[in-house]
Parts: structure tokens; C-alpha cells; sequence
């Protein structure tokens, strides 16, 4: 959450060969959040209905095999699926035994920077009255350095853990994607096996998106308009690298620092 999977998505999405940008794949997220939680700690209340083990993967791979064909057909049988949503990775290996083809991008970005947006969408929240962790978390360092923490610290147990998964997954630093974009373009080009070109990523070429500004209903959505920032949507920036020096004390930020930074290095050191 808010380290950049947006502009990600849109670099990937830039392909000819893939799908328009289009929004988060959260029902995919939850299907493989079902088939966790019944292949784990409520395997008894499967068993009497899909037998449980096999069974219940099968079953549930036909669910997900059904969504993504349906989703494929609708977006023009591109050559590529490209779908997004920052809370699959806390399903990593449920999402990788369900998708036996599916590649893994996962976005990095300072954490100080990650965690001054966070508190950025927790103040639009509260603004508008919406009930959520981000509203309810404020400045509790604390708290969004374990939310921060929780979107990553699932995959990291899952390589280190070995057994071929890190084969299927890449780490890509978001300021890399801004600093360095031809070597990070062709980093995940390789990876994906997807033609992705810098001419497609030029300003003037626009990205490839079935999101329409203020025309869509997300800019109306009264909790996910919040996620929006004046870069949405918008050309490559530098904008808002260091932006948390607007937004963190100092004080902040060396908890932060004190809090992720010895996780966050050894997920930048996965990216290089």
C-alpha cells in the first residue's frame, strides 16, 4: 500500500501487449483469502463439502482459472494479464499454487515515504468522515510500521523459506522505476516476458488506462478517492521522492527508519 504498485502497474500496462491499466484485483484477492483460510486453520469445515487437500485446490483453481478467463475475454484477449492489488502478498504461496503460471512483481519504496502517504490518506479519511485503519492509525508510528511490515515480511518468510518460489518473483524499488527507468523497464521486461518500450512510458504518449480522471467512479468512491494523489495517472515524476520530509518529523522518521529499516534493505537488496 501506497509504495508505488500504481505507477507499476501503469509501466506494465504500457506493454501493447497487455490489458489497459485497470482497477485493483481485489476480488481475485479475495477468492485466494477464501481458499487460505479453508486450506488452513477452517480445513474441518471444508472437508464435508470439497473432501479438503486436492480437492479444495482444485475447486478453487477452477474459480480463479473461471475469473481470470472472464476477465481476459472482457479485456480483449491481450497477450498478458496485468492485475494489481497490494493485499495479494499477504497470500503469496496460495496465490502462487492457484496461478501455477502467474508471475510476482512486488513494489518497494522507502518506508518513510510509504508511511508519510499512508498518514495523507488517513487525513482525507478523516475529512470525509470514512471509518478505516488509516483514519483510526493517525501519526501512530507504531502501528503503520507494522502495516508497512505486514504487506512484505509474508513474502520474505516464503523465499527464504526456498523451494523454487523466488524463481517466480521480482522486487522492483520505486525509486529505481523513476531514477533509473530504462535499466528498471528492461529489468521487468525480462522477468515478465513482456515488450515494454520507453517510448510507450514518454509523456506524450499517455498510458494505456480505462481510468478516466474525475469521469471514473473511483475518483467519487468515498474511501478509495482517498488513495488518489495529483500524480495519478500522470507522467513519470520525481515528486514525491523525499516527499516525507513535508509530512514526518524528525523524529518520525528516525522511528521509522529504527522500525523498517533493517527490512527494507533486505528487500532493496533482493531489487538491485
Amino acid at each position: 500500500m501506497r509504495s508505488g504498485t500504481s505507477l507499476l502497474q501503469h509501466v506494465l500496462c504500457s506493454s501493447p501487449d497487455a490489458n489497459p491499466f485497470i482497477h485493483g484485483s481485489r476480488y481475485l484477492t479475495s477468492q485466494v483469502a477464501v481458499f487460505a483460510q479453508y486450506a488452513g486453520k477452517d480445513s474441518l469445515y471444508v472437508k464435508d463439502y470439497l473432501g479438503g487437500g486436492e480437492e479444495l485446490v482444485a475447486f478453487s483453481r477452477d474459480i480463479i482459472d473461471r475469473l481470470l478467463a472472464e476477465t481476459h475475454r472482457r479485456l480483449g484477449a491481450p497477450k498478458h494479464l496485468v492485475l494489481k492489488n497490494p493485499e495479494l502478498s499477504s497470500y503469496l504461496p496460495q496465490a502462487a499454487l492457484l496461478m501455477p503460471q502467474a508471475r510476482f512483481v512486488i513494489s518497494l519504496r522507502d518506508p518513510k515515504d510509504t508511511i508519510a502517504s499512508m498518514i495523507g490518506v488517513g487525513e482525507k479519511h478523516r475529512q470525509s468522515g470514512v471509518v478505516s485503519f488509516l483514519a483510526r492509525a493517525g501519526r501512530d508510528i507504531r502501528q503503520l510500521c507494522n502495516s508497512y511490515s505486514g504487506f512484505y515480511i509474508p513474502v520474505l518468510r516464503v523465499l527464504q523459506a526456498g523451494g523454487g518460489l523466488e524463481q517466480r518473483v521480482c522486487f522492483s524499488a520505486y525509486e529505481d522505476l523513476i531514477s533509473e527507468t530504462e535499466k528498471s523497464v528492461a529489468r521487468l521486461s525480462e522477468f515478465c516476458a513482456i515488450p515494454l518500450s520507453l517510448e510507450h512510458l514518454a509523456p506524450e504518449a499517455g498510458w494505456r488506462s480505462n481510468f478516466d480522471g474525475e469521469a471514473d467512479e473511483l475518483s467519487r468512491h468515498p474511501h478509495w478517492s482517498a488513495y488518489l494523489t495529483e500524480l495519478s495517472g500522470g507522467p513519470i515524476s520525481q515528486a514525491s521522492i523525499g516527499r516525507y520530509r513535508d509530512v514526518l518529523s524528525d523524529a518520525e522518521a528516525a522511528e521509522v527508519d529504527r522500525r523498517c529499516g533493517e527490512l527494507y534493505r533486505s528487500l532493496t537488496r533482493r531489487a538491485a
